[in-house]
C-alpha cells in the first residue's frame, strides 16, 4: 500500500471479482444470490454489478443504477432481514453471502 486511506485497496476489492465470476458462473442455474443492507458498494464488492443487477420489482428513475426485476443482488437496510432471506435461501438448496460493515455484523451475529 503506498498510502494509508488509498481507494480501491483491500480484501473486499479481490473478493468482489471474484463473487462476480461466481455469479456469472452460477447464472444459468440462477441459484447464487449476495444479500446485504445496501453496502454492496462501501462494501468494495461493486464488481458484482458487471454481471447482475440489485433485484427490484418497484418503479424507477433515470438516475437509479443496477436496479432490475431479475438481479442477484438482494439489499435492505435490516440486517435481520437480510440475515432471514439468506438463510431461507441456503434452506432451500442454494448459495449465497451475506455481507455487512464489521462494525454492525454485531447486529445479526446472535441469530446464526
Amino acid at each position: 500500500v503506498p498510502a494509508p486511506g488509498a481507494p480501491g485497496i483491500g480484501d473486499t476489492h479481490v473478493l468482489g471479482p471474484f463473487l462476480r465470476d461466481v455469479a456469472r458462473l452460477n447464472d444459468a442455474q440462477r441459484n447464487f444470490r449476495v444479500f446485504g443492507p445496501d453496502e454492496t458498494l462501501s462494501n468494495g464488492l461493486e464488481a458484482l454489478f458487471e454481471v447482475t443487477q440489485r433485484q427490484w420489482d418497484a418503479a424507477t428513475v433515470p438516475n437509479d443504477e443496477w436496479l432490475a426485476p431479475s438481479g442477484r443482488v438482494m439489499e435492505m437496510l435490516s440486517e435481520h432481514q437480510c440475515e432471514g432471506w439468506l438463510e431461507g435461501y441456503l434452506l432451500t438448496g442454494r448459495h449465497g453471502l451475506f455481507n455487512c460493515y464489521e462494525a454492525f455484523i454485531h447486529i445479526i451475529d446472535s441469530m446464526f
